[in-house]
């Protein structure tokens, strides 16, 4: 029996297929595609597996192996390359016909949970036709009907009344043209937030969204299973919940039995922060690209705005920063702080109670030409609630106004350096207060 496809290719002609090709080769070459190589290959594999209605082509593990050369017998859920990518394509999908704005051509969708493409034929416009102005012609007056006006004691009557009306007409033809020159130049003020955030949209290209990726290890399929079948589930037990293995366990296995994940796993407060920056985004109608720290270049960060997003799991904004009064010293040890590197006896540090963090504290730079050539922000915390508390601030109007209220008269056309702090209950961070800021 033959296979069944929701491929909506069958009806479409030879002519249609070769659009929906021409429209690939662009989608390739544009801006959101074109920075990401793993991108690309994903999804000319999967709008040509579609044309070709290849449905067994288009299942997870196939694709891993034909696109992203995994191992035949890769486990999917301990290497989840092809759903992350998956959504990263459809992300800079919706950046390309965002930025596209254009009908009359085919459109291309992969829709969440599947990895078959949709394909959409241009949407044909409906004809206008022009609505007469008038049906009927108004009737008029024979030469001969009109009233000839007669010269006398009542003439200058209607001619006092016409030349009271003209005057009232000049008088406000003239205080209409007065007024346009400020209709014309009169626009909103910018608030601090926008003047703050200008620089970054300034360019029309996808804003760089960079967040850090964090070393986490996770036991390996073949160890699972092993220890499944020491402490089997409950009868009660849900069989696909994820098996939390205790701590005193964890001693049993050997360092074979972990495998690392990579770009995988986000921190709440990395998380927050780039939804709240993309939020931001989206809300200025501005296209930007999500990545991770390993997905991103040099050359990238050349290409555009950047908004970098942690510290000590982000490389790209240690590096970026170094050179900045202040910096991050010490990570991923107990010296971990902040110090001012103009000022030998300024320095922050974190406080810890129980194991957490009790007080936080955050960076947060805005550099319109930075080691890249382009703008770039970054927000990061010692610890993730710093990053969290950092998010909040720089994406909260009325704290950004508070702000500049201390600050120099041309500060939207500095470079901006400050340090916040946050108290920290239970991974929550409060409030962030300003303790430090540097204009240059």
């Amino acid at each position: 029996m033959a296979t069944q496809h929701n491929s909506l290719l069958d009806p479409v002609p030879l002519p249609a297929r070769a659009q929906i090709e021409g429209l690939l080769e662009d989608v390739l070459g544009s801006a959101p595609f074109r920075t990401s190589r793993q991108c690309q290959d994903l999804f000319r594999y999967i709008v040509e597996h579609s044309i070709a209605a290849s449905d067994g082509s288009l299942r997870e593990r196939i694709i891993g192996i034909e696109v992203f050369g995994r191992a035949p017998d890769y486990d999917t859920a301990d290497d989840p390359v092809v759903r992350l990518r998956a959504a990263d394509v459809r992300k800079r999908l919706a950046q390309y016909y965002q930025a596209k704005n254009e009908s009359g051509q085919w459109k291309i969708e992969i829709p969440t949970g599947s990895y078959r493409a949709q394909f959409h034929p241009p949407e044909i416009p409906l004809p206008q036709f022009p609505v007469p102005t008038r049906l009927v012609e108004p009737q008029t007056e024979a030469p001969s009907s009109r009233q000839v006006p007669t010269l006398g004691a009542d003439a200058g009557v209607p001619k006092r009344k016409f030349l009271w009306g003209a005057a009232i007409l000049t008088v406000c033809l003239a205080a209409a043209l007065a007024s346009l020159p400020l209709f014309r130049t009169a626009s909103p003020t910018p608030s601090p937030f926008d003047l703050f955030w200008g620089p970054v949209l300034k360019t029309s290209r996808p804003v760089l969204v960079c967040t850090g990726s964090n070393r986490v290890y996770v036991l390996s399929q073949e160890a699972r299973n092993r220890y499944r079948k020491i402490h089997p589930l409950a009868e009660d037990g849900t069989p696909n919940l994820e098996v939390l293995v205790p701590r005193e366990d964890l001693k049993k296995f050997v360092a074979e039995d972990f495998v690392p994940m990579k770009d995988t796993y986000l921190t709440i407060g990395d998380a927050s922060t780039t939804a709240r920056i993309s939020s931001l985004l989206t809300s200025r109608h501005h296209p930007y690209d999500l990545r991770f720290g390993s997905d991103l270049s040099f050359g990238d960060l050349r290409e555009g705005s950047a908004v970098l997003i942690g510290a000590f799991n982000n490389i790209w904004t240690l590096n970026m920063t170094d050179s900045l009064r202040f910096v991050f010293e010490a990570g991923d040890t107990a010296e971990m702080h902040i110090r001012d590197r103009f000022d030998a006896s300024r320095s922050w540090w974190p406080k810890v109670s129980g194991g957490k963090f009790s007080e936080d504290y955050a960076i947060i730079s805005r550099i319109l030409d930075s080691k890249t050539g382009s703008v770039l922000v970054t927000i990061a915390g010692l610890d993730h609630t710093g990053t969290r508390a950092a998010g909040d601030f720089v994406t909260d109007p009325q704290l950004i106004a508070d702000l500049v209220k201390q600050a120099p008269k041309d500060w939207s056309g500095k470079n901006v350096q400050i340090v916040l702090h946050t108290n920290v209950v239970n991974n929550i961070p409060s409030s962030a207060t300003v303790v430090a800021v540097h204009y240059w």
